[in-house]
């Protein structure tokens, strides 16, 4: 079995910034105090719960209790295994895996597909520049007027025409039919009982469609003659890796520009998208023909806070921008809708006009508001009463999608005036008409849903987090006045355990060893200091009010024990009683007056 060497694990581990990895994925982390904090990428939340701790280097959220090292969170956010997580830190750190027990290839995780559909790129790539099967795709790029270095760039390549091209180079690479079955780029066959498998892309341009860590994941191939009779696109079929209502084609390329811009531009076509980048527009994504989901909306609102589309001119268009903009809208994101001149897409308005004239559009194009009121106004007459009900309706729905009051006020303002209803009316109208409830998919509820936490004792966590944080001054109270059987609960017990031993670092090099609640555990003690030692005195004061609260709760269990046995003398019941209430008087007179009742009772407890 392949496995990564703890040494290099641990090399990835040190040159990787918790704060700069996970600010890569979420622009909007900010400085708080002495941590760092944004909204939770793992559950809706409106006040920033999610925290990141550099000097710890664990984030965890307050609000679901996602938490971990730095290899967590990107097992998290990228939902996979360990390993994969640790292969994206290796990629980005220049750290080159030399695997104990074999290759991973042989492993049958996710590092199979990604390094199957890097090689089936290279493979695609290597035709389209080299092989005489390709040349009509070469011409036909030609006549696109894609230029070399664009091709390169992209790694556009050509799936030749025979049945079994990729296969017959993959399986001489040692991967399985089984496994280019998986990633989605062989089709199964049965003939006479026997399956066989064929190559799934055929005489076709190739677009590499790549994860927002620039990894292959799919692939998108596109007819070159418009005459044939078969779809004009062929993409990768849903895989472990290719998710196509997670995934924008360029997103990989375009996530820096849209963060610097915080605006992202969606076009319709990869050609399209391409075409932008080359003119310099490099905030451009492609939706690759598919409708806009949820899923796209959160992907964006993580780096823009405005959303420009730009789809074709046609009813279908239309309709795809408004329904659009109703998910983006829901988001919290700004929408503007760009109509292009009949007949044009990006590309070909880029070539025959020029940047400049795209550049414009998209300056001035209007708010999703506005853009429905135009669309309607072509389409309805609204000086009849029914016309006039049709576009209310529908504005009352758009603007029914936005959550946030105060951006709902300008709309309705802008709406009346456009339709010169009053804004008083539009109000009593959205609030006494029912929403359209756009249908939840089954994997949307599971991904929103947030799990009940379980909840651990308040000061058994504190402690733990004071041991974290101040461990040279906590540490040697604990470990000398605090018997492990006085906390509660297994988890903090355990880990006061470790703390007992091994230093707080301990926690985080072991992160992966302990089971997904200690973990949890773990992570929210370390990520933020005790926010009660300011107010209440020094970490040890602090510490030795907890020792002598979890003394006080022993004792009165052992009062409540005592009082219900059967099998004492009421002498000793009585002899026991007496002492118990004396050493609880003595707690409740504080540290000094507890401390020698303390060590008689340890040091009694050392004798039997």
């Amino acid at each position: 079995m392949a496995m990564i060497p703890k040494e290099q694990i641990e090399e990835i581990r040190a040159r990787c910034n918790i704060v700069d990895v996970v600010g890569a994925y979420l622009p909007e982390l900010r400085r708080r105090g002495s941590t760092h904090k944004c909204n939770c990428p793992f559950h809706k939340e409106k006040t920033p719960s999610f925290t990141v701790n550099d000097a710890r280097q664990i984030f965890h959220c307050f609000g679901c209790g996602a938490g971990g090292d730095v290899f967590k969170f990107v097992m998290d956010y990228e939902k996979v295994d360990f390993v994969t997580a640790v292969n994206i830190l290796a990629e980005k750190t220049g750290v080159e895996i030399v695997y104990e027990g074999g290759k991973p290839e042989n492993s049958g995780n996710k590092d199979v597909l990604f390094k199957l559909h890097t090689d089936a790129a290279t493979f695609y790539h290597r035709m389209l520049l080299d092989s005489p099967e390709c040349e009509e795709a070469r011409r036909y790029l030609e006549e696109r007027d894609l230029p070399l270095e664009i091709i390169k760039d992209w790694q556009i390549g050509c799936a030749p025409q025979g049945w079994e091209e990729l296969r017959t180079r993959a399986r001489k690479k040692g991967y399985s039919d089984e496994q280019m079955e998986a990633a989605g780029l062989v089709v199964p066959s049965d003939r006479g009982g026997k399956t066989s498998y064929y190559d799934r892309f055929r005489g076709r341009i190739m677009f590499p469609i790549c994860d927002q860590m620039g990894r292959v994941i799919g692939f998108s191939g596109r007819i070159m003659n418009k005459a044939e009779k078969t779809a004009k696109y062929v993409n990768s079929p849903e895989t472990l890796l290719f998710k196509k209502n997670r995934v924008l084609f360029a997103f990989d390329k375009a996530r820096k520009p849209i963060v610097e811009s915080r605006q992202a531009i969606v076009v319709e076509g990869q050609i399209d998208a391409i075409r932008c980048h080359q003119a310099g527009l490099s905030n451009v994504v492609a939706s690759q023909g598919t409708a806009l989901t949820e899923n796209h909306a959160k992907m964006i609102k993580r780096y823009a806070d405005e959303v420009v589309l730009v789809l074709d001119a046609d009813a279908a268009g239309v309709k795809a921008a408004l329904s659009s903009s109703e998910i983006f809208i829901a988001n919290e994101l700004s929408v503007r809708v760009v109509t292009l001149p009949e007949n044009e897409d990006p590309d070909s308005l880029i070539k025959n006009q020029g940047k400049e004239v795209l550049l414009k559009l998209v300056e001035e194009a209007p708010g999703a508001l506005d853009f429905l009121i135009d669309a309607f106004q072509r389409s309805e007459n609204i000086k009849t009463e029914a016309g006039r009900m049709r576009v209310v309706k529908a504005v009352l729905n758009l603007i029914r999608h936005c959550p946030s009051a105060s951006r709902r006020d300008p709309m309705i303002h802008a709406a009346a005036d456009r339709l010169n209803i009053s804004p008083l009316a539009l109000s009593q109208d959205l609030r006494r008409t029912k929403p359209q409830q756009r249908p939840v998919k089954k994997d949307e509820e599971k991904e929103n849903a947030i799990v009940p936490q379980k909840t651990y004792p308040r000061q058994e966590t504190a402690l733990l987090e004071l041991l974290v944080h101040y461990y040279h001054d906590v540490h040697p109270l604990v470990h000398d006045f605090l018997p492990p059987e006085h906390l509660t609960d297994p988890t903090c017990r355990k880990l006061v355990d470790v703390l007992m031993l091994d230093p707080p670092e301990t926690l985080t090099e072991a992160f992966h060893e302990f089971d997904e609640a200690t973990q949890k555990v773990i992570s929210q003690v370390q990520v933020e200091e005790s926010r009660t030692i300011d107010e209440e005195g020094s970490a040890a004061d602090l510490a030795q009010r907890y020792i002598l609260l979890f003394w006080k709760r022993a004792l009165e269990r052992e009062q409540q024990t005592l009082a219900r046995s059967t099998d004492i003398s009421n002498e000793e019941r009585f002899k026991e009683t007496t002492r118990i209430r004396h050493d609880l008087h003595a707690l409740s007179k504080g540290w000094n007056d507890a401390k020698p009742m303390l060590e008689a009772r340890l040091h009694k407890d050392v004798e039997f």
